[in-house]
């Protein structure tokens, strides 16, 4: 699988910098937040929070090469944006 196109919407709230769509091989979208931390971007994918408040991951890449693709490509859109 290959990140075939990204879309950044900006959206500032707090450590909250927007949201990105990864389109995977033009098939499949995932929706990613871009979060500002003391130690720099993180891309957060998505997720949910059950009764007890854990967060679990609802997609991830399987590979540590697509992972840093994704990581690459919202970070590259979020600075096209700005």
């Amino acid at each position: 699988m290959k990140v075939t196109k990204t879309v950044f919407q900006k959206y500032e709230s707090g450590r909250l910098k927007g949201f990105a769509k990864v389109f995977l091989d033009d098939s499949f979208v995932i929706v990613t937040r871009l979060l500002q931390t003391k130690n720099g971007l993180v891309v957060a994918l998505p997720d949910h929070v059950n009764k007890e408040g854990r967060r679990s991951l609802v997609a991830f890449p399987l590979n540590r090469e697509l992972r840093q693709e994704i990581v690459e490509s919202v970070i590259k859109a979020y600075k096209e944006a700005e």
